[in-house]
């Protein structure tokens, strides 16, 4: 096969665009703490009404992000979207933040998760040991991390199954509610605006966390070059995907609120069990593994679509070159995949990922909202590009104030952890000068190459004839 043959395949449709959205964005949150919003907007109406309007401006947001991946079809995202607009250091900063900030950390958190409600009825009325916790969390990585390098149909198929069991999930509890409701459950809804906060500090932390649990969409673009027809299956994957996960959203709500009252679901550590537990009894369990499927169905979908913005990096020479490895037979990004992978497998032994957890949601919305401005300055200075979806400034406009008031408000009330993002973010500036702009010596530059050679021979794997612009 000749190398300049090899290329990234055009598998994703329609259906597999909206199982990927769901996938990313719907994680355990749902199932465990919706809390948030409730405990800052007081009342079951503000609250439902908070959880609508987040999903909305999530939407406006994903459909100026289908501009954007209409216009540069290349697998990356941000990253690529950055450079169009703002130029390669910016680019830069994005990839940077993205692999020390961003993924590892929400990756290695999310399989922790799983490990730990996996593990929870062996271990009734203690939590689980740390070893097994590790064991399996690392288990689920590995497994995910080997089935995403051997084949794209097989990762969208056990993709499709994790969306399956988390639906089903779903499901079950917008049925226990509707059952609850028809059996006579209406009392939380007799005053839904009661006790309603509007200060706008409490409002502002409620629209955070809905927001946040909103937080994925944007991933769908960094697969936009294996789509068989993005113009199409882009925006139609962002209206029934997104718009299915706000339904879905709201009603499970709706749900939790016939058995639990404000005060009940504020002090729950996991909303789902104390729900199920009042209905279920000694079947509650069954929602272990609910939310296991869950946090197995973001790390999938999420590896799936931030290995493409690594190799879309490495392509550029953002990255090191052995990370735009393809692999033969498979044709996937093998060496993206596996370097994800490790990265994931390392923060596991860091004892509190939630330390990066909490710079994740900041980092995002920095760099969404730069994204955001990318699209309106290429409105100015480019018209002529061609754009076949071209959405009303509306959108782009409403997303974007949105995005510097979350950053305000992160600032406001965690100054010190953002200014440690906005460090981590700022040290990509010299760290792109001295290893990205400065050429290297040849001496340093031959090592490299005997690197990526062994690379090549280990993972059967050669560069695409893709090179972005």
């Amino acid at each position: 096969m000749a190398e300049n043959s090899i290329k990234l395949e055009k598998n994703l449709k329609v259906i597999n665009g909206i199982s990927l959205l769901v996938g990313v964005i719907i994680g355990s949150g749902i199932f465990i703490s919706p809390v948030g919003v409730i405990q800052e907007c007081g009342s079951i109406g503000i609250s439902l009404l908070a959880w609508v309007i987040c999903g909305l401006i999530s939407m406006f947001g994903a459909m100026s992000y289908a501009e954007l991946g209409c216009m540069i079809p290349k697998a990356g995202g941000e990253y690529e979207y950055l450079m169009v607009a703002f130029g390669k250091l910016t680019g830069f900063l994005f990839i940077w933040t993205f692999i020390i900030v961003m993924i590892p950390s929400s990756f290695a958190l999310s399989a922790l998760t799983f490990a730990d409600y996996a593990l929870q009825p062996f271990y009734e009325g203690c939590s689980p040991p740390l070893a097994p916790r590790i064991l399996l969390a690392a288990a689920a990585i590995s497994i995910l991390t080997l089935i995403n390098c051997v084949s794209v149909k097989l990762t969208n198929y056990v993709q499709n199954l994790f969306n399956i069991g988390k639906i089903a999930g779903l499901l079950m509890i917008i049925g226990l509610g509707a059952y609850s409701l028809l059996n006579g459950r209406t009392e939380n809804f007799h005053a839904p605006f009661e006790n309603s906060k509007y200060d706008p500090g409490n409002i502002a932390v409620a629209f955070y966390a809905g927001m946040y649990s909103y937080s994925g969409w944007s991933f769908l673009n960094y697969v936009v070059e294996e789509m068989k027809n993005p113009i199409r299956v882009l925006p139609v994957s962002i209206f029934f995907g997104l718009g299915a996960v706000i339904v879905i959203y709201v009603f499970a709500n709706i749900a939790y609120f016939t058995l639990l009252s404000p005060k009940e679901m504020i002090a729950s550590s996991a909303v789902a069990f104390s729900f199920a537990d009042k209905i279920l009894g000694d079947y509650s369990w069954i929602m272990s593994i609910f939310v296991s499927l869950s946090s197995l169905g973001y790390i999938n979908g999420a590896l799936f679509s931030a290995s493409r913005t690594i190799f879309g990096a490495a392509r550029n020479s953002h990255m090191p070159s052995l990370l735009a490895l393809i692999n033969i037979k498979f044709l996937t990004p093998i060496t993206s995949i596996l370097f994800m992978g490790l990265a994931s497998l390392l923060c596991l032994v860091i004892e509190d990922t939630f330390v990066l957890l909490k710079l994740t949601m900041l980092s995002e919305y920095i760099f969404i909202g730069g994204t955001v401005v990318g699209l309106l300055w290429l409105r100015r200075v480019k018209p002529d590009i061609l754009r076949p979806i071209k959405v009303n400034l509306f959108f782009p406009i409403v997303f974007l104030f949105t995005c510097i008031f979350t950053i305000i408000m992160t600032f406001i009330k965690s100054p010190q952890d953002s200014l440690m993002c906005l460090f981590v973010i700022l040290l990509g500036v010299p760290v792109y000068y001295i290893f990205v702009y400065i050429k290297k010596p040849k001496s340093i530059q031959s090592k490299i190459d005997a690197i990526t050679i062994f690379t090549q021979i280990v993972t059967y794997s050669v560069f695409d004839d893709s090179k972005s612009d």
